[in-house]
């Protein structure tokens, strides 16, 4: 059967958070850096990321999750005077942070190419601020329709997938190939039997063997 649609993640497929990205790009334009030890810093953005829920569905939603997280950054180095205020001045740079993501040099390229034949879908489990990411980059120019997790108050391990399906009744699965960097999300995807492949851009996922004569050809 002819392939009709491609479904892309994001993550790992069409782009990549930059490094420090929790680091908002304000952050010493918002607090002094004379009051912060860098190395305890970096532990403690790291150590509260639990306080990072996917759940939001409105952008406001969003703010106020990552002015809580914030203000226990804050709590934990021990910065003098913080208040609800100060992380929420964190957090609204955090958000509206329009490079906190980067794409991948092939990216804009292939989506004019693909685009042409194909028609394009985003499936992404992401906070709200992931679509206005797409949209600041005119990605919406190149696909039909953008599914972000937490606009849709569910995740692909969930019913995002089934979501989709309901929305876009003329995409049959057979004709679709899905495009993930997670191979839980690629299980996942099977279920509806959507063509798959796996995006593995850093190189990270080893061989694979369905038996030991395989094992065999690989080490001779």
């Amino acid at each position: 059967m002819k392939v009709k649609n491609i479904i892309l993640d994001v993550g790992g497929v069409l782009a990549e958070y930059t490094e420090n990205w929790l680091l908002p790009p304000n952050m010493y334009h918002i607090l002094e850096k004379k009051y912060i030890d860098e190395k305890i810093l970096q532990e403690k953005l790291k150590e509260l990321t639990y306080l990072q829920t996917k759940n939001q569905r409105t952008i406001e939603e969003e703010i106020e999750m990552f002015t809580n997280y914030y203000y226990h950054v804050l709590e934990a180095i021990n910065y003098p005077n913080y208040t609800k205020d100060l992380a929420k001045k964190l957090a609204l740079d955090c958000v509206y942070n329009k490079n906190k993501y980067t794409f991948y040099e092939d990216v804009i390229p292939m989506l004019e190419t693909l685009s042409k034949t194909y028609n394009l879908y985003i499936i992404s489990n992401g906070w709200p601020s992931s679509y206005l990411f797409l949209r600041e980059h005119q990605i919406e120019k190149y696909v039909k329709k953008i599914y972000i997790s937490s606009l849709w108050g569910s995740s692909k391990l969930d019913r995002l997938f089934d979501i989709f399906l309901e929305q876009e009744k003329d995409v049959n699965p057979k004709e679709t190939y899905y495009i993930d960097d997670q191979r839980n999300m690629i299980e996942k995807a099977s279920k509806y039997g959507f063509h798959l492949i796996l995006m593995d851009r850093k190189k990270l996922h080893f061989k694979v063997a369905e038996n030991l004569n395989d094992v065999l050809e690989t080490i001779e």
